[in-house]
């Protein structure tokens, strides 16, 4: 035994480094080659390109601006940034409200609010979310503003191509 290694040196560790090189590289290979887009409005590109991002705002600190629509009600917007993703082309993006405070008695809130899932203004380097007046239900109460926007964060995952 002690022969073989002295004959062979430290083969096996070699070896054993060499399979795990190839290895990585398979598993590298096999795990960025699964995301695949089936349809997309405007560049696609090659599998290879396919890139998921996800994100989220600030927590308590998203940028909720008031805005007034054309019928009069008030909404809350903000705009997320994703130009760090770095996507060719306009991508897929999908939203959640996520409510920052534990609060219990603040949870009726976020199940009133509308409008948290729908994307407006989409490019690659930014989208917009808007937020409507809780069904009207609570402007009775309170003025919808933007220090409602401590409240929630959007979480966000956009699928699209980098090259």
């Amino acid at each position: 035994s002690s022969g073989i290694n002295a004959e062979y040196g430290d083969l096996f560790g070699i070896t054993t480094k060499m399979m795990f090189v190839y290895l990585s590289i398979l598993l590298s290979y096999v795990a960025g080659d699964n995301l695949q887009i089936l349809n997309i409005h405007g560049n696609a590109g090659p599998p290879p390109c396919a890139k998921t991002c996800v994100g989220t705002t600030n927590t308590a600190q998203t940028p909720w601006k008031q805005v007034i629509a054309g019928t009069g009600e008030r909404m809350l917007r903000t705009t997320v940034d994703i130009s760090g993703c770095k996507f060719v082309g306009t991508p897929i993006v999908t939203t959640s409200l996520h409510q920052v405070t534990g609060d219990p008695k603040l949870d009726y809130i976020s199940a009133l609010v509308t409008g948290q899932s729908a994307v407006a203004q989409l490019t690659k380097n930014s989208f917009q979310v808007y937020l409507y007046g809780f069904h009207g239900k609570l402007i009775k109460v309170a003025t919808f503003t933007p220090n409602f926007g401590v409240l929630w964060d959007v979480h966000w995952t956009a699928f699209g191509y980098i090259c």
